[in-house]
């Protein structure tokens, strides 16, 4: 990696640490705390980590930006999560949407994965 995408890439990028929930057409739908980003080849590292199967939102929008904002919507039996990860790499080459999400809208995740 040249020493320009490496400085794209590393924890400079101000949502390292950060929850977010990504969107990829290749992978699905997962949320977890931003471990890295590798921009020019559309990576990102994922720690603690959820796959978002069913979920159903505050509003009536069901766009993932709701859940980044607000959490899931209650009971959070409803929702289908996955097992949490350590780790998660998504790579997809078409593209991806990393949306910023709350502390909040992180617990609701991990609490609906935990249900069951």
């Amino acid at each position: 990696m040249s020493k320009n995408n490496k400085s794209t890439t590393t924890k400079q990028n101000p949502l390292v640490g950060k929850p977010v929930i990504v969107r990829s057409n290749v992978a699905g739908v997962h949320m977890g705390r931003l471990e890295s980003v590798d921009i020019p080849n559309q990576t990102v590292i994922l720690k603690d980590a959820y796959r978002l199967w069913r979920v159903y939102t505050r509003d009536t929008t069901g766009s993932i930006s709701d859940v980044a904002a607000h959490g899931l919507k209650t009971p959070l039996s409803q929702h289908s999560i996955g097992a949490r990860l350590d780790r998660v790499m998504i790579v997809n080459p078409s593209g991806l949407e990393v949306a910023v999400a709350t502390e909040d809208a992180y617990k609701s995740v991990a609490e609906a994965s935990a249900k069951g």
